[in-house]
């Protein structure tokens, strides 16, 4: 299952967020993480963030049955999403 997660959470939260997520999904820009999990695991992630909100956050998660029918094009000095991992 490919996830999608964006957050726009208070400055003095954003590192709780950016450390639960970077342990399950790929770091591709500040408050953006994405990658393939198992329907386990985005229940997990789903769980932390329901327990770490509060009233000022927003936190966005896109789903997709799986990385082939999401199109993903990159512009400008980014990495090639995946790239970390190859």
């Amino acid at each position: 299952m490919f996830v999608l997660v964006v957050y726009d959470v208070p400055a003095d939260r954003t590192d709780l967020y950016k450390k639960m997520l970077r342990k399950r999904l790929e770091h591709v820009q500040n408050s953006v993480f994405y990658g393939d999990v198992t329907p386990g695991l985005l229940v997990e992630i789903k769980t932390d963030i329901e327990e770490m909100l509060q009233p000022d956050d927003s936190v966005l998660v896109f789903e997709a049955e799986r990385l082939g029918s999401v199109e993903i094009s990159t512009y400008g000095d980014s990495s090639e999403p995946g790239s970390r991992f190859t």
